[in-house]
């Protein structure tokens, strides 16, 4: 019978949305299924999008029939791969795991997976609009491509209307993403209650432009081991900053109390919201708490300390008598009127429930410590202080150098190399943390005197302390460290150099048993999402509306939502079980020990590779440092080969053993290779060397 070429596409659309429609919903058995189907209903419009486009080139095409329709895709070869990567491990969960991606893809029509792959990756890489068009009009000459979009923004779902839901807030603009939406997009299904860490602060978007963002960004704070998981909650962008901190928090504010009150259902189960964290720098939290600055008499959030205005600047000296402790409710009765803006307006935040403005605000460690303490240390060093305390000209070239031949020793724990002191004013905060707890103890041992090395290793052993979640025990300690510290800083650069952040050391410790770890309440992580956001801008045109359409566009295809899912759960399968990788046959074997070879193996926050020379040392719970050269998996066990150092002695003796910190000068490698279990693992630890010495040194979050 002769049909016309408008039943022709009738039939054509209905069997493709048959296919689809089999394919996605056949599967019921597995809970992550279940979510990749529910997201892959947008796939199914995105597949009706290109629908559209058969209608008007059918007839150019000259298709006969359906089964030529699926001829043509299956011919199509798909870089499967490059969208869902497997993870080797031992453990059973993590091959079913992808033995679901397997299964799903195969059911799936190469067109749907050609188009998430596309979407995938033109938002995974940034990739301009205009050259996904181009792309897109190329691939359409082809028979295979000839239905798919022709611009990008369907591909990619960009949001039609993105200006209408952006507010003013005085004098810039403000969109609102939603805090409760972010919560169901990252809270895993294993969570008892919500606890989310906040992030505000101010970043410019060029060096050209006086255009700035202020986004408020959150997490959710888990027990595993995880990378955190930011995801904006709003953003503003003005010329300046916002003019009220009330008007720019005012939607969160009022999303936050009705979360806290009422709660969130997440998978059919109702959970508590907390607000637990609020993390700035000492600008950001003055603007949102209406107090005074960093340069103000009463501007420290902790205690009711007046400053002092000596050598035209404001400075905070030392006293043994300790200021009056600042509360939450001295901060609602306006008790002290020097610290407050003004009497008559407080921060909207007092009105979220159970929530503290002055315990809820950690001193950032990234500002207060690296960018604040370490840095001015390092510029007195070199030509801001007193002569006594200078390095000479030649003793600075050394410096350099010696910290740019300890580059070669680091790990791949470290993203970033260190620079050299010529370029001490473009050092990032995790150049400034590296030196302080990893560096500075080696390098600054020959090249500074030995009163100022003394102190500098007070406020090293300190923060090594305040990082660590193996030393608790020592808190109290680092609590008389850092009080002596401010006390010596006094005496030997001057008491006008007490700034606010030197004086910020003596209430560190608080944090420390408020939050644990000083990571756990730092700024580094949305730093860093800042950095994500700043890159979604493409030119100086509308930024706020394209950060949120570029945002939207990231995660509305249906791939990448099914990517978060999976990542959650492969991560918690990586975090709670050890993953192996890399299998070989080029041992070295030991007498009665035989099983599968690897060359990888990553357990929490341990990454052991023994081909790397930098990345194969640990450090034992009997206290030997192993240098790894073989990993063995039996019967489900993995075992260690490798060699130990026979002297394992104290690097330094004041003010504290270093062997308590795990730090060791190490030496005399032994010949015989033994093993060890994996419960005996304590931490991964780095070899730097240094002269004729090699100190072995603990990398602070790789505990187990």
């Amino acid at each position: 019978m002769i049909q016309s070429a408008r039943t022709k596409r009738r039939k054509i659309k209905n069997e493709i949305d048959i296919i689809i429609e089999s394919n996605l919903y056949e599967t019921n058995n597995c809970e992550v299924l279940n979510a990749e189907n529910e997201m892959y209903n947008k796939s199914e419009i995105k597949s009706n999008v290109s629908h559209q486009s058969i209608n008007n080139d059918v007839s150019s095409t000259n298709f006969s029939s359906t089964s030529t329709v699926k001829a043509d895709l299956a011919n199509i070869i798909l870089p499967q791969d490059t969208i869902f990567s497997e993870i080797p491990t031992l453990d059973k969960t993590v091959s079913e795991q992808n033995n679901i991606h397997n299964s799903r893809l195969n059911n799936l029509t190469p067109d749907l997976i050609i188009l998430d792959f596309l979407s995938n990756w033109a938002t995974t890489f940034n990739i301009p609009q205009n050259a996904v068009s181009g792309l897109l009009k190329g691939l359409k000459k082809h028979t295979c491509f000839s239905h798919f979009p022709v611009d990008c923004r369907t591909l990619l779902d960009t949001p039609k209307q993105t200006s209408f839901n952006i507010q003013s807030v005085k004098p810039g603009s403000y969109f609102h993403f939603g805090l409760e939406k972010g919560i169901l997009r990252y809270a895993s299904s294993d969570l008892k209650s919500i606890k989310l860490a906040i992030g505000i602060d101010g970043l410019p978007i060029s060096k050209s432009s006086g255009g700035q963002l202020w986004p408020i960004m959150a997490y959710i704070i888990t027990h595993l081991p995880l990378p955190k998981k930011v995801f904006p909650v709003g953003i503003y962008y003005g010329f300046e900053k916002p003019k009220d901190s009330n008007e720019f928090l005012l939607d969160f504010v009022n999303e936050a109390v009705n979360l806290i009150n009422n709660g969130i259902n997440l998978n059919n189960v109702h959970l508590e919201v907390s607000i637990n964290r609020i993390c700035c720098d000492t600008p950001a939290k003055s603007f949102i708490l209406k107090i005074k600055g960093h340069s103000g008499f009463s501007s420290c959030t902790r205690c009711c300390i007046e400053g002092e205005y000596t050598n035209n600047r404001v400075c905070f000296p030392y006293s043994c008598i300790k200021s009056m402790v600042r509360t939450h409710e001295d901060y609602l009765s306006g008790l002290d009127e020097d610290y407050h803006i003004s009497s008559e307006s407080k921060s909207n935040l007092i009105e979220l429930p159970n929530f503290d403005v002055v315990k809820s605000f950690p001193l950032d460690y990234m500002h207060l410590v690296c960018l604040g303490v370490m840095k001015k240390l390092l510029l007195l060093w070199i030509n801001k202080g007193p002569l006594t305390v200078r390095i000479r000209a030649k003793k600075m070239d050394e410096l350099s150098n010696l910290l740019l031949s300890l580059n070669t020793c680091l790990p791949s724990d470290f993203a970033r190399k260190i620079r050299g002191i010529q370029e001490i004013m473009r050092w990032k905060a995790t150049e400034y943390r590296m030196f302080l707890l990893y560096l500075g103890p080696i390098v600054l041992k020959t090249v500074q005197n030995e009163e100022c090395y003394n102190h500098f290793m007070i406020l090293s052993i300190s923060m090594i302390i305040l990082l660590s979640p193996d030393y608790k025990y020592l808190i109290g300690y680092a609590r008389k460290l850092l009080d002596y510290f401010v006390h010596k800083f006094q005496l030997i650069y001057g008491n006008h150099l007490i700034s606010h952040n030197i004086h910020g050391l003596l209430h560190i410790c608080d944090d420390y048993d408020q939050y644990g770890p000083l990571d756990s309440c730092s700024c580094f992580v949305f730093e860093n999402y800042m950095k994500e956001l700043k890159s979604l801008i493409r030119n100086h045109e509308m930024p706020l509306q394209q950060i949120v359409n570029r945002y939207f566009e990231k995660y509305s295809n249906a791939n990448d939502n099914i990517n978060i899912k999976d990542t959650n759960t492969s991560k918690q399968i990586f975090a709670e079980n050890p993953v192996l990788q890399k299998i070989h046959t080029n041992g070295p074997l030991i007498e009665n020990v035989r099983g599968l070879q690897y060359y990888n193996l990553s357990f929490q926050s341990i990454k052991i590779k023994i081909k790397k020379e930098n990345d194969c040392f640990i450090l034992t719970k009997d206290k030997k440092v192993v240098k790894c050269l073989n990993i063995i998996a039996n019967d489900g066990e993995i075992l260690i080969l490798g060699k130990y150092f026979k002297s394992v002695l104290p690097f330094f003796s004041e003010p504290i053993d270093s062997s308590k910190l795990d730090i060791f000068l190490v030496e005399n490698l032994s010949d015989n290779i033994r093993s060890w279990k994996m419960s005996d693992i304590s931490k991964k630890v780095m070899i730097l060397k240094n002269e004729n010495q090699l100190v072995a040194m603990p990398i602070l979050h790789s505990s187990i």
